[in-house]
């Protein structure tokens, strides 16, 4: 009887744990200053094609941002489009292959409230497959910067292997310098920066599908 209750959990478990990552979401948990951002989408292209875009994607975000903004940072209001509340005006991004830094620079502007020019963000990227064949494409910040304090996060692609669907998914950790950590509120931070965390999914996807 133990081991048949035994055997009903485990299912049960397996069950709900397959429910979950069969659906799209994302959600944004808010703790001591810190936003932890969990987003997920699933992706019927073949395993080959989406790694050829992830891989496109990485080589873009180090060396030819504008070509990015065609299609990976589509629709995200990231080339200095309206915003009611903040503005986002990302120029270049510049990568060096012996220190693994992604230097992004552009400006920020809270619109009313403050403009910052020229803001240069800082991240080391690093790249890993493992042994499953999942994929993990990371970024830490490398140094603090007027806009933000600290961030770490990871963009996966769980590939199809033997299942049905892969999966994209994007972890993303962040802390805002002390006056944006008090004009981001929890409310402006889905309108500011979670729609923009799966819109990135959401191009790599439909890329992937047109490949």
């Amino acid at each position: 009887m133990k081991k048949l209750l035994l055997l009903l959990c485990l299912f049960f478990l397996v069950s709900a744990k397959n429910l979950a990552i069969s659906k799209d979401s994302i959600s944004t948990l808010y703790t001591n200053g810190e936003f932890k951002t969990y987003c997920v989408l699933a992706i019927n292209a073949s395993d080959s094609v989406v790694n050829s875009v992830v891989n496109t994607f990485v080589q873009q975000m180090c060396y030819d941002i504008k070509g990015l903004f065609k299609w990976g940072l589509k629709g995200m209001s990231l080339a200095n489009e309206k915003d009611e509340l903040l503005v986002f005006d990302f120029k270049e991004t510049r990568y060096d292959k012996q220190t693994h830094i992604l230097k992004g620079i552009g400006d920020v502007i809270a619109p009313g409230v403050t403009t910052i020019r020229n803001i240069s963000v800082d991240s080391k990227l690093t790249l890993r497959t493992f042994s499953s064949g999942k994929r993990e494409v990371r970024l830490e910040l490398a140094s603090p910067n007027l806009f933000i304090r600290d961030m770490h996060g990871s963009f996966y692609f769980i590939p199809k292997g033997k299942q049905q669907t892969g999966y994209l998914q994007i972890v993303t950790n962040i802390r805002f310098a002390w006056f944006f950590d008090l004009f981001i509120t929890q409310a402006r931070y889905k309108k500011i920066m979670e729609w923009r965390l799966r819109q990135i999914l959401k191009n790599i996807k439909e890329e992937a599908n047109k490949r």
